[in-house]
């Protein structure tokens, strides 16, 4: 039997999460409208290239958000922006979009892209509220690709 022990990698990544112990168990990658917060976790620890960040509010924990920057045409790209359910409908998932647009006007960037689950008419509202316009794209999951573009000399 020729085993073999090898690192979990951008590669076998998604081979990895899906492992499941029993037929019956459930996959908890994935919760109604965003990757699961251990999953975005493990993600970020074998694809160096996206930063997670905790939200919080007055030093309690209210969220989680990753992003990540393409190098090579200069652009951020928001993957997951998640808000506990004890702390939805109090303005923070706008507020942490805000403290991270802020934050990466400072930056030669000019866009910030991100992509949302259809139905997920929350986090539509949210984007085009604060100037994401639709694409016309969507991602390689079938998500539509909402873009925030910069005016920048």
């Amino acid at each position: 039997m020729n085993i073999q022990l090898r690192d979990i990698t951008s590669d076998n990544f998604m081979e990895y999460v899906l492992l499941k112990s029993t037929a019956a168990q459930e996959r908890l990658l994935f919760e109604e409208h965003v990757a699961s917060n251990a999953f975005s976790l493990a993600q970020a620890k074998v694809e160096p290239e996206w930063l997670s960040k905790a939200i919080y509010y007055e030093g309690t924990m209210v969220g989680f958000t990753m992003y990540g920057f393409d190098q090579k045409q200069k652009f951020y790209f928001i993957t997951r922006l998640m808000i506990d359910f004890h702390h939805q409908g109090k303005g923070f998932g706008k507020y942490a979009m805000l403290k991270f647009i802020e934050h990466v006007e400072k930056f030669p960037c000019k866009e910030v892209y991100t992509s949302f689950v259809p139905s997920n008419e929350r986090a539509k509202k949210l984007y085009t509220s604060l100037g994401f316009e639709h694409t016309g794209g969507v991602t390689n999951e079938g998500e539509p690709l909402y873009c925030l573009r910069f005016e920048k000399q």
